[in-house]
């Protein structure tokens, strides 16, 4: 090698495996090198590439890649302690000692000492690349049959434990579980339950802040003897405890759930806290309810029918306000009284009716209705759908058709290969068959009965979450400022998806006009057949 060569030194720290050779001993090695009388090289830069796959290009390593497509003037030689700090793919090391030739570089790898200038050096090099190669392949498969057996006796991989759940020791610490927190459990346990009763996460996270309740993270700062943070429940940590797949004990990587040999999701705790079909009802539960054309957004309030009720002339939703009250001639105060007014009318829009009614004879009328008339019918709910897999299917038939060309193009005709195919295919075909099912359940959800009544349910809710149960059925009050009776206010409820339900459960009743499309109070024909009409446009 010609003296005073200009050196880029290539540092690589695996991440494939645990018995990658140090950074500080590959620049060690190199600098020894370089600085031999007979070469007095000059080191003109490192290319630190740490917690990077052998597998990997070298022109895409972050740091590397930069110096070969970038700063290609910039040094003579690229030198490596050994060939695996280069690259373990013998097409790799192919492409780049082509790269190499084009540009006038030289290689080193120090350890297996090659000089590719020579043809000999250069055959040496590719042997070499070669058993790296099969090295590389060897890691990785035991790496894959190590979690495959883990995963197969459910033992815990790496990592803190997911919420609501510990980490115990068995066989005599060889091997790692999970279990059910019962410190914590209670705490899930009501939460589920209040979810399933229809309370708000913004309700519960509220009382459990009221009560003192720890955490996850100030329950697990206990368990070590560490002082709590006092960390306040939210509703959206409550949410994203639900939406976990470790609450059915999902095993997922990088967010895709991993399935076993029968295409079923793996499922590594051996109690997990809930099943795949109370997690799809919890999670259904929590989805915010779809908006109607022309909802408004989300009031913050007291009232029970804010953003519920519809002005009857213009369709815009009716907003609380509280007015001021006044005082009698004897100076005795009258507090002011909650309204409901056409948002409409109020922000000085288009409608020229603005319906306005007393809130609390509002509120009254529907309770009455409810108790009176689907409060007498036996509770039924859609079986939770849980979150949709359309994205994932999509993703994995793709992966589906790439193994099926790769291997139609020859890829998987070398020793071995073919099994490593076969292998694949089955657990992706498998996974597909499953999300195809899982989907179509997703646009058919069965009914179920839940044992109690609509009205045991609206009668145990306060009013926040009677609130969250008229949203939840989509269920719609309409109100006019005269009805038949001019002296008083023409109202009309629509009774959302309570009314579809009874469709599917009952049709002979429905037909028979035994179970009300509506009820009214004071309204007029055109008032009923105008909300009617509506619901019946297709």
């Amino acid at each position: 090698m010609t003296p005073g060569l200009r050196y880029l030194a290539c540092l690589r720290l695996s991440a494939d495996s645990d018995s990658s050779t140090s950074i500080e001993w590959q620049r060690g090695v190199i600098r020894h090198h370089v600085a031999a009388p007979h070469l007095s090289g000059v080191m003109v830069g490192e290319a630190e590439d740490a917690d990077v796959s052998g597998s990997i290009s070298p022109f895409k390593r972050p740091k590397l890649g930069k110096w070969l497509t970038s700063r290609v003037d910039d040094f003579d030689v690229i030198i490596a302690a050994k060939m695996d700090r280069l690259t373990r793919r013998s097409m790799h090391f192919n492409e780049l000692s082509e790269w190499a030739r084009e540009h006038g570089k030289y290689i080193v790898c120090v350890e297996e000492g090659f000089d590719l200038s020579t043809p000999q050096g250069k055959m040496m090099a590719r042997m070499t690349a070669v058993f790296a190669e099969a090295e590389w392949d060897t890691i990785q498969a035991r790496i894959l049959n190590g979690v495959q057996s883990r995963l197969e006796n459910r033992s815990w991989l790496v990592g803190a434990a997911p919420t609501g759940y510990a980490i115990k020791a068995i066989e005599g610490g060889k091997r790692k579980v999970l279990e059910i927190d019962q410190g914590f459990y209670p705490y899930v346990e009501e939460i589920f339950r209040r979810i399933r009763e229809g309370q708000s996460t913004h309700r519960i996270a509220r009382d459990f802040n009221a009560r003192g309740v720890p955490t996850w993270g100030d329950h697990l700062r206990e368990l070590r003897g560490e002082k709590p943070k006092g960390t306040q429940w939210q509703a959206t940590i409550i949410n994203k405890f639900i939406r976990s797949s470790w609450v059915p004990g999902l095993y997922t990587y990088k967010g895709e759930a991993v399935l076993g040999d029968q295409g079923e999701p793996v499922i590594l705790p051996e109690k997990p806290l809930a099943t795949m079909d109370e997690w799809t009802d919890l999670v259904d539960r929590i989805k915010p309810a779809s908006k109607g054309e022309g909802a408004e957004s989300r009031v913050s309030t007291r009232s029970l029918l804010a953003g519920i009720a519809r002005c009857g002339a213009c369709g815009a939703a009716v907003t609380s306000l509280l007015n001021s009250g006044h005082v009698k001639k004897d100076g005795t105060r009258v507090p002011g009284r909650r309204y409901y007014r056409c948002s409409n009318k109020f922000k000085g829009g288009t409608c020229t009716e603005g319906f306005s009614v007393r809130s609390d004879v509002l509120d009254a009328w529907v309770d009455g209705q409810i108790q009176g008339s689907v409060g007498q019918w036996a509770m039924y709910e859609r079986a939770g759908t849980g979150p949709s897999q359309a994205r994932e299917l999509q993703s994995a038939k793709a992966r589906l058709d790439k193994l099926e060309a790769d291997y139609m193009a020859g890829e998987y005709d070398g020793e071995g290969q073919e099994e490593s195919y076969r292998r694949m295919h089955k657990g992706l075909s498998a996974k597909v068959a499953l999300l195809v099912k899982q989907e179509a359940e997703r646009a058919h959800p069965p009914l179920k009965a839940t044992g109690r009544k609509y009205g045991e349910v609206w009668g145990a809710k306060d009013e926040e979450d009677r609130r969250e149960f008229l949203r939840g059925y989509q269920i719609k009050v309409y109100g006019w400022n005269q009805g038949a009776d001019e002296s008083d206010k023409g109202l009309v409820m629509d009774l959302g998806d309570i009314r579809a339900m009874a469709e599917e459960l009952f049709p002979d009743r429905i037909e028979k006009k035994k179970v009300e499309r509506v009820f009214t109070h004071n309204a007029t024909k055109e008032q009923r057949h105008k909300i009617v009409d509506a619901l019946t446009k297709p």
